[in-house]
This record gives structure tokens, C-alpha cells and sequence, in this order.
């Protein structure tokens, strides 16, 4: 019986330090876990430190080049600016008021520059007003460079935007022309559509639909905003209905003829229209004539080169 006494209590002696080292173990293990979290937070402080110290930097760098662009602007270096803007633009910050400012004003210098990217600025633009900026400054300037595109229903709408804000002349007279420049487009013949003359060949035809589905394709401009995206598929489906109709024989000679029934008569007397559609552009050595002729159907279009002027008057004034 002494024994089977001993023996118990030994095992409960074994099992209370058993439980000892378990309570031990596990507030080693606390222990340990609350050294590792206080130093992920010491790491993560230190980290917003850096952060804040490095974003201060990235913001004084930003600022400095903002103004630098500025003053390339005033100085009317406009190439210099949009460097210097894209630079700007280039270091993230979670500024979008300054970024909207940098986006209008790299499309301002876009535009004041020699050779505008009419896109870019569209772009610039709509990432302006998607960031944030106030007032008309990016929709009306998004406006005139639609209407540069060609885009003019999206055109419009900026303009009708504007002047509902605003109510300026400068819009009203933005809107008259734009939609005078829509009802011409709209008026165009096939051939005008596709940049040829009534006299192209099948072949011509062909390749300035190609070079027009080079830019107009709606795959080019997937990564475009979806209004701009619609407006170049409206412009594409016009291209490729003239296409349709020109290549064809039977259709091509059925649209001309009603082409030549449209066009005016000219009464007894009356001063020849091909005189007063007459122009030239001097370009270099050599001058561009330019002649237009408009029936009622559309404005057909022909373009060449003289080096003499002789040759041009025997060929377009000649009775």
C-alpha cells in the first residue's frame, strides 16, 4: 500500500512539472510572439518614416519641376515643357489635384507646340477631368482637338457642356462651326470619304482604304476612353461603306451616275464654278493649286503640283 502511495504521488509530482514546463513554454512562447510584434511594428514605422521622408522628396522634386515647366511655357518652350511635364507626371504621388494640373498643362504645351499630337492632348485631357479639375479649361481644349480628329458629335458634347456651364459666345461659336464641319462631312461623296478622285482606279481605291483603316480600325483604339472608341468605329463604318460601294463595277457606275444627276446646271451666262474654287499655297520651289468643285451631292476634290502657272490655267480655265 506504501508503495502504490509513493508511486501516485510520484506521478503527480511528474505531471505537476510537467504542467510547470507547458505554462513555462507557453509564456516563452508569448514571450517571444510579443518581441516579434513589437518589432514589426518598429519595422513598420520606421518604414512610414522613410516613406514620409522619401514622399516629401518625391512631392519638393515634383514642385520644383512643376514650376520649371512653367517658366519653359512663359518663355514659349514648348517641347522644353513637355519633357519636363511628363517628368513631373512620371513621379507618383497621392497629389491628384497637382496631377490633374500637370496633365492640362502638358496638353496646353501640346497644343501651343509646332506639331501637335492631337490624341495626346485628348488623353491629357480626359485624365485632367478624371483626376479632378475644375472648371471648363480641359473640356473646352479636349473640344477643339476632337474636332481637329475629325471626332465631331463628341466635339459637340464638350462644347454643349461648356456652354451650358458657361454660357460664353466663344462656345456658341465653337458649336456653329463644329456642326457646320458635321453636315459637310455627312454630305460627303464615297470619294471624298476615301480621299480619291471620281477617276481612282480599283487599285487606289484599295490602298487609301488601307492607309484610312490604318488609323481608323477600332482594334487601334481599344485602350482609348469608350466615347473616343465609338466615334473612330463611326468613322471606320463610313470609310468602309464607300469602300464597298467604289470597288465594285455595277455599284461604282450606278453612284455615278446619280453623283451627275446632282450635279447643277449651269445657266447661259453664269461664271464658271471651277474658277471659283480656285487656290494655290506656295510650297518651296513649287506651288500647290488646289481646286474644288461643289455640287449639291458632296464637294469632289482635286489636287496636284504645276511648276508653271501657264499650265494651270490651260488645264482649269480653259472654256
Amino acid at each position: 500500500m506504501q508503495k502504490e502511495r509513493k508511486n501516485e504521488e510520484m506521478q503527480k509530482e511528474r505531471k505537476n512539472e510537467e504542467m510547470q514546463k507547458e505554462r513555462k513554454n507557453e509564456e516563452m512562447q508569448k514571450e517571444r510572439k510579443n518581441e516579434e510584434m513589437q518589432r514589426e511594428r518598429k519595422n513598420e514605422e520606421m518604414q512610414k518614416e522613410r516613406k514620409n521622408e522619401t514622399g516629401n522628396i518625391e512631392e519638393d522634386k515634383r514642385e520644383k519641376l512643376l514650376k520649371e515647366g512653367l517658366s519653359a511655357h512663359e518663355n514659349k518652350k514648348f517641347d522644353e515643357a513637355m519633357a519636363i511635364f511628363t517628368e513631373a507626371l512620371a513621379i507618383d504621388t497621392d497629389r491628384e489635384e497637382q496631377t490633374a494640373l500637370l496633365h492640362i498643362l502638358r496638353a496646353e504645351a501640346n497644343a501651343a507646340s509646332e506639331s501637335p499630337q492631337h490624341m495626346d492632348i485628348v488623353l491629357d485631357c480626359c485624365q485632367a477631368l478624371e483626376k479632378g479639375l475644375q472648371g471648363c479649361r480641359a473640356t473646352v481644349l479636349r473640344g477643339k482637338h476632337l474636332l481637329k480628329l475629325g471626332l465631331f458629335d463628341v466635339a459637340l458634347n464638350d462644347f454643349e457642356t461648356v456652354r451650358k456651364l458657361k454660357g460664353s459666345k466663344e462656345c456658341l461659336k465653337f458649336i456653329e462651326d463644329t456642326t457646320a464641319l458635321k453636315k459637310k462631312w455627312e454630305s460627303q461623296s464615297h470619294y471624298e470619304v476615301l480621299g480619291v478622285g471620281q477617276t481612282a482606279t480599283r487599285a487606289e481605291i484599295l490602298k487609301s482604304f488601307k492607309g484610312l483603316s490604318m488609323k481608323l480600325h477600332p482594334d487601334r483604339h481599344r485602350d482609348k476612353p469608350e466615347f473616343i472608341q465609338e466615334a473612330f468605329e463611326e468613322k471606320f463604318k463610313k470609310v468602309v461603306n464607300a469602300k464597298i460601294v467604289l470597288v465594285d463595277e455595277q455599284n461604282r457606275r450606278t453612284y455615278d451616275a446619280e453623283l451627275q444627276r446632282q450635279r447643277p446646271r449651269q445657266q447661259p451666262g453664269q461664271r464658271d464654278q471651277r474658277r471659283q474654287n480656285f487656290y494655290y499655297e506656295p510650297r518651296g520651289d513649287q506651288h500647290q493649286y488646289y481646286y474644288y468643285y461643289e455640287p449639291t451631292g458632296g464637294q469632289f476634290h482635286f489636287e496636284t503640283t504645276f511648276e508653271d502657272l501657264f499650265d494651270v490655267f490651260n488645264i482649269f480655265f480653259r472654256m
